[in-house]
């Protein structure tokens, strides 16, 4: 299901657009140089290559249609997603947030 319509108009796709590149290039460089000790190798160049292929795939977009831009966009996103879940399974980062300190009830 796309999480991005093509209805939402041709600024605000651009923006979206540059914001999940932004995003994928920071995540890039995570997985560069990772925050945490690697178990798997390959599990990350998997990552990498995946972003690299959605970079590469979404690069002309901004001449597209509103279509092309929001699937783009979606692209980008889900392809950032499984990008950070490679890098955490195949890392010792932690796999779970952490949970927030409660505030004491009043």
């Amino acid at each position: 299901m796309p999480l991005v319509a093509p209805e939402q108009g041709r600024e605000r796709l651009l923006a979206l657009l540059r914001e999940q590149r932004e995003g994928a290039e920071e995540i890039r460089k995570l997985l560069a140089e990772p925050p945490a000790a690697v178990l798997e190798p390959l599990g990350l160049l998997t990552a990498r290559d995946l972003l690299e292929a959605a970079l590469r795939t979404t690069s002309a977009a901004d001449g597209g249609s509103d279509e092309t831009l929001a699937a783009s966009v979606d692209l980008l996103y889900q392809s950032g997603l499984a990008a950070i879940d490679l890098l955490k399974m195949h890392t010792k980062m932690p796999k779970v947030p952490r949970g927030r300190a409660s505030r004491p009830s009043a």
